[in-house]
């Protein structure tokens, strides 16, 4: 097909859909890493639950119940698998010079970048609803007969659910702008891993210094935990607490932030 039969006919964006969803699934990783993700959640909240009877009576006043149902480490995994997962979107096509065609057939990058987002974040979503479900479901079975359970009709339940469902496709997009950036399938994965990870610890949010607290608050892990965590003595979150909606506000801009940067990165670089 000629460069002005491809002008002449746009490709429709369910067709691009329906291509990057092919190209996902094509690739034997993402069936593992979605696999993963269910293994993870259960086995990661019954490991962390199954110490729960070793709190002592006067600690249980300040166990987080919320918290405790939707584990830090486990969720921590979750998000470093789906920005790899995300980052491989992008890595796949770049290293085998599949994007080279995919350009040419398509010739505006960010309906290309729209799509392969909309899919990834139909997948990665999905894969977080399954996840929170079963981390909350596993850690209640054990919680529960120790008097430490809670209910799902909680409105402090709902608001954790929620953003352990959306923090997985949070950290799909921006692990594919991370593969946009660099192309290199170790570099991107370890650079998943410095952002998913080791930013979110690299400032102490709890060090007593507002400004430092701010912006640790502002990494995508923090402010998820900012949504889960009661701010009980448990939680250890220091003299500056963030409020639901600095978390909020920050949890939903990286994505958009992350969105942007990819197409920016997309239509600039040559390929």
């Amino acid at each position: 097909m000629s460069v002005a039969s491809v002008a002449e006919h746009p490709v429709r964006f369910r067709d691009l859909f329906a291509s990057e969803w092919i190209k996902l699934f094509a690739q034997r990783s993402t069936y593992v890493m979605l696999g993963l993700a269910l293994l993870i959640s259960i086995g990661g909240s019954w490991l962390a639950s199954g110490g729960v009877h070793l709190v002592s009576a006067s600690a249980r006043a300040d166990y987080d119940r919320v918290s405790g149902s939707f584990k830090e480490g486990t969720f921590a995994l979750l998000a470093i698998g789906a920005g790899a997962l995300g980052a491989l979107s992008m890595v796949g096509e770049f290293s085998s010079g599949l994007i080279r065609t995919t350009f040419i057939a398509v010739p505006d990058r960010r309906r290309i970048v729209l799509a392969k987002a909309a899919v990834l974040a139909s997948v990665t979503s999905a894969a977080g609803l399954v996840a929170a479900v079963a981390s909350f479901v596993t850690a209640q079975s054990i919680l529960e007969p120790e008097q430490l359970g809670i209910s799902f009709a909680n409105p402090h339940v709902l608001q954790a659910f929620t953003a352990s469902v959306l923090v997985i496709p949070i950290s799909a997009l921006i692990g594919m702008f991370i593969g946009a950036l660099i192309r290199v399938p170790v570099a991107s994965f370890f650079a998943v891993f410095v952002a998913q990870s080791l930013l979110a610890d690299a400032l102490p949010g709890n060090s007593g210094n507002h400004l430092l607290a701010a912006i640790s608050d502002a990494m995508p892990r923090n402010a998820w935990f900012g949504l889960v965590s009661q701010h009980t003595a448990f939680d250890n979150d220091g003299p500056f607490p963030p409020g639901a909606l600095q978390c909020w506000v920050a949890l939903l801009a990286w994505p958009l932030l992350a969105l942007l940067l990819t197409a920016l990165v997309v239509r600039r670089r040559d390929v």
